[in-house]
């Protein structure tokens, strides 16, 4: 029991200090659905549901080899999971499975809320207000699509994400999909965002759209209204702007010309550093002389991993990661030596 108790303690405390909590009165609150843990919840709606997580809390889910279940979010939350990817790339964590969330819905009420570090099938914001950031999201589902855009909504933030989309049952099926009608102010950059039929999109908004889409890497037709477009790459697929203004753009056929600083008909093998040897985020990383380089605008890097904010590998969060543990048991004297390996993940 003492042990439980020290490794919450730890937990809590390193979450606290580094989560950056709006409210001094915000408490933090773990999920974890393995047994004999001590955690606070096993289930995520469950905790979003108890009298006992207020607006503004913190959720921290926990790894696990099972989904923590679906949540539809009604109060502003934190929720924070511990990456994916983690046993490809170096110094992540100590426990190498992610936190699993099936279907996430940000709905009227959670206004300001943060998700960040987690596993998810597939995500539907109604609502405005949202920073979505380094988060894993595979969907299969046929009927939905990866990331849903509601209807009035504003102040979108999609980054740092690794946005995977395998279902192709309609032709409008999209990565990320936006309705008609007013999306304002929706910002999606450094992702990398993926339909696995180079005929299916990638990205689709229509006329009610207005943002920002830069520096990720794209596979599938992009289907762009209202908005700045630079620093991108479209591996493969049909680039549809209307009312949009790109620049800086790398394409592997003629979808951007050669105006503006955009590149056509770039040889894709020589941008990307490539699979072999490389995790499955990190293969998308610039290769030596790539075109890439410096190409972008104001001479920043193109791709998910240039500008301002770079995808962070694994998508671990910006708090203190326990990436190694050993310890040591001496029985005689009902003692243990625990030493830990630690890591900020600004």
């Amino acid at each position: 029991m003492k042990t439980k108790s020290f490794f919450k303690l730890i937990s809590t405390t390193l979450l606290v200090t580094m989560l950056g909590i709006n409210s001094l009165n915000a408490n933090v609150w773990r999920v974890n659905n393995r047994d004999g843990v001590d955690a606070d919840f096993t289930n995520i709606m469950h905790a979003h549901n108890s009298g006992t997580v207020q607006e503004g809390d913190t959720l921290y889910v926990e790894a696990s080899s099972g989904s923590h279940g679906d949540v539809d979010l009604t109060k502003k939350l934190v929720i924070i999971g511990p990456g994916f990817f983690l046993a490809e790339n170096p110094e992540t964590q100590a426990d190498q499975n992610s936190a699993v969330i099936g279907s996430l819905t940000f709905k009227d009420g959670s206004q300001g809320s943060i998700v960040k570090g987690c596993r998810i099938e597939n995500v539907d914001i109604k609502t405005s207000d949202i920073i979505f950031q380094g988060n894993r999201i595979r969907n299969t589902e046929d009927i939905v699509q990866a990331v849903r855009l509601g209807e009035n909504i504003n102040n979108i933030i999609i980054k740092n994400n690794y946005i995977v989309e395998l279902a192709s049952y309609t032709i409008n099926n999209s990565a990320i999909r936006g309705r008609e009608t007013g999306m304002n102010n929706v910002t999606i950059k450094n992702n990398y965002i993926y339909h696995t039929d180079r005929f299916r999109r990638s990205l689709s908004f229509g006329s009610g759209f207005s943002g920002t889409i830069e520096n990720n890497v794209l596979h599938g037709e992009a289907i762009v209204r209202n908005a700045e477009f630079h620093n991108n790459i479209l591996r493969e697929g049909d680039f549809s702007p209307t009312n949009t203004n790109y620049t800086h753009n790398i394409g592997n056929n003629d979808q951007f010309g050669t105006e503006n600083g955009n590149q056509q008909n770039v040889d894709m093998d020589d941008v990307f550093v490539g699979a072999e040897g490389n995790s499955t985020d990190g293969q998308w990383q610039l290769a030596e002389g790539s075109p890439a380089i410096g190409s972008g605008v104001d001479g920043t890097d193109i791709g998910m991993f240039g500008g301002d904010n770079p995808f962070k590998l694994s998508g671990v969060p910006n708090i203190p990661a326990i990436y190694e543990i050993e310890h040591t048991i001496n029985y005689e004297n009902q003692e243990i030596e625990v030493e830990f390996s630690t890591k900020s993940h600004n």
